[in-house]
């Protein structure tokens, strides 16, 4: 992992997307699923950056990008149970992966109608080890084919701003975020 950025946005409503943004996702071939999803599919699209959300409160400790220990499991968005081993990259907290880095998110902390704080990662994850841990998994997506492509460290902060930006645009409500925490150890 390059570079890694995070921070925490705060009293977030989970909802249906606006006709606008639906419509833009409908016409790449992609399905809506909330509001928070949605703004970061948008921008992953829009510029090339993949982010992910994950429930703020569904976190226990702090997130680490680390590799997987032999035998450490976790169970995808889209319910596939994955095996992991040590030349695996996930991200985690103090109880396990939260997702396959670059690749997929697990089922621990999952933005849904009742979340209400997120933590916003975007990453620079290097093209070989996202593609050799994408086709070792069998699992491809549209994250791991930008980051198997090498994109530019460069973007993510850019994007860390813009989803909160979509949402505020659209939400009814005060988002409040916090600091952006950025580790990038060689620029």
């Amino acid at each position: 992992c390059g570079r890694y950025i995070a921070r925490r946005v705060e009293n977030i409503k989970v909802g249906t997307s606006p006709d606008w943004l639906q419509e833009r996702l409908r016409a790449i071939g992609q399905k809506s699923i909330n509001n928070v999803v949605d703004a970061t599919n948008f921008v992953m699209f829009d510029m090339g950056q993949p982010l992910h959300a994950f429930d703020a409160n569904k976190l226990v400790g702090g997130i680490t990008v680390r590799k997987a220990r032999e035998g450490e499991r976790i169970t995808t968005l889209d319910g596939k149970d994955v095996v992991l081993n040590s030349t695996v990259l996930v991200i985690a907290d103090d109880e396990g992966p939260l997702a396959i880095a670059g690749i997929k998110g697990g089922t621990r902390a999952p933005v849904d109608e009742h979340t209400k704080n997120i933590i916003l990662e975007a990453a620079y994850f290097k093209p070989s080890s996202t593609r050799k841990t994408s086709m070792a998994l069998g699992i491809r997506t549209d994250a791991s084919k930008r980051f198997e492509n090498g994109i530019t460290p460069e973007y993510a902060p850019i994007a860390m701003e813009e989803v909160p930006a979509l949402l505020v645009k659209e939400s009814r409500s005060l988002l409040r975020a916090g600091p952006v925490v950025d580790i990038y150890p060689q620029p």
